[in-house]
């Protein structure tokens, strides 16, 4: 594929392998090692969980940067732009880099056949290589065990909260999940939970792989101590910090999980009151309770898409509710996503629905979702459908509630259709 533009190779990657996802780790490994590109850093920390992986990976990225430390940073999926996958000391790859990757990575794979997310993920890790990163931080896509991301040890794995999702493919309880988010965890590691009391899967892991277990309500503490600063605590040192940039009380574990991770980094020493409130203060990450104005309408976007990120959001609403202030819902939902139960967490802090339509293959319509939702919610509710995230949120700001705000979430196709409508690109 010689001279091909990015957005070409992007399309001609989704052809090569005929499986959009296979969990299977041999095929990449051996492009891996024809890659030549071990290791990908002198230090790796692995992130997995169902929720705040985004943000305690981008978190410990701006604490890197913050003390000058030089990282690459790998998560998914992107929000715009693939670019925004790869991250080196701030810096989004450029196209021209990311083509060198996959050029490279055209020629290692010989007729060896990789999935989308398997080229992204071997790019990364051909740039952190070419960049002589000092930390590499990778966020898993799906589950762990199996994940691309997990062909390299992390001397670092952080386990982020755990709920019921992809249950189709990681299994149907709890410890299921866990079992497969578990598998980050390397020989003689080091594990951070976020959660205190981790799942008897998390700990067997540990257990099995002489890994040191750092947990969270034992190993270290954190807490508000007003609106403005909290607390992280260890047994012989306590630091108080700024609130995150990051809006909600949930981005504490987060920001708790990812100064864990560094404290047990090579640039521990280097992480002072100042550099790690440097870092919470310039973490950047779109659809995690975004404020954005538009139309004079104040918009809110999320890419909660289950029940444990239901309720945290249902906290993020409260003051408005507080403020006698209406809530108006743009949702839309991949069809395996579960919808129902995200509706009856949020039933009583939404006014009004309007319901949008996804594309693709697991995208489904805006009636398909409302037969899913409406028997859950009050036959008093106003709901409304529309075809298009960007209908919908139109139809939204149509909508006269006084002092109403603008919710839209319930996935990353949600929010980024949602931001592109207000901001094209």
């Amino acid at each position: 594929m010689p001279n091909k533009t990015l957005n070409e190779w992007l399309i001609e990657l989704e052809k090569i392998h005929p499986l959009a996802m296979d969990f299977k780790l041999e095929r990449i490994k051996k492009v891996y090692q024809a890659l030549n590109v071990t290791p990908i850093a002198p230090f790796i920390i692995t992130v997995a969980g169902t929720n705040g992986k985004g943000s305690t990976t981008n978190t410990i990225a701006a604490i890197c940067e913050a003390a000058g430390t030089s990282y690459g940073l790998y998560t998914s999926p992107h929000m715009h732009r693939f670019n925004e996958r790869i991250v080196i000391n701030g810096h989004e790859a450029t196209d021209d880099e990311i083509i060198e990757a996959f050029e490279a990575i055209q020629t290692a794979r010989g007729d060896i056949t990789l999935t989308y997310f398997e080229f992204a993920t071997l790019a990364a890790f051909y740039l952190f290589k070419k960049h002589h990163v000092a930390i590499a931080i990778l966020e898993v896509g799906l589950g762990g065990r199996l994940d691309a991301t997990n062909i390299v040890d992390a001397n670092v794995a952080v386990i982020t909260p755990i709920d019921l999702d992809h249950t189709n493919l990681l299994g149907n309880t709890i410890t299921e999940i866990a079992h497969e988010k578990a598998g980050i965890i390397k020989d003689h590691s080091i594990v951070i939970t976020a959660e205190s009391a981790p799942n008897v899967s998390i700990l067997n892991q540990a257990a099995k792989q002489h890994a040191t277990l750092i947990e969270a309500g034992r190993d270290f503490h954190y807490a508000a101590i007003h609106d403005h600063a909290w607390q992280y605590r260890l047994k012989t040192h306590t630091f108080t910090l700024p609130m995150p940039r990051l809006q909600g009380m949930h981005q504490l574990q987060n920001a708790a999980a990812a100064i864990s991770a560094l404290l047990h980094s090579p640039m521990a020493d280097q992480l002072t009151e100042s550099v790690i409130a440097k870092g919470l203060q310039n973490t950047r990450l779109q659809g995690r309770f975004q404020k954005v104005v538009h139309q004079h309408r104040e918009f809110y976007f999320d890419v909660t898409h289950n029940p444990q990120g239901a309720a945290i959001l249902h906290a993020l609403l409260a003051p408005f509710k507080a403020h006698n202030r209406p809530v108006i819902a743009v949702l839309g939902m991949l069809k395996d996503k579960d919808a129902a139960n995200l509706a009856h967490a949020l039933k009583d802090d939404i006014d009004t629905w309007v319901l949008a339509g996804l594309e693709g293959d697991r995208g489904q319509s805006s009636e398909a979702l409302k037969a899913r939702i409406a028997p859950i919610l009050s036959e008093t509710t106003n709901i409304h459908t529309a075809h298009s995230v960007a209908d919908a949120c139109q139809m939204a700001t149509e909508i006269q509630q006084n002092d109403a705000i603008i919710l839209v979430f319930g996935s990353f196709h949600t929010v980024s259709e949602g931001l592109n409508w207000i901001n094209p690109r």
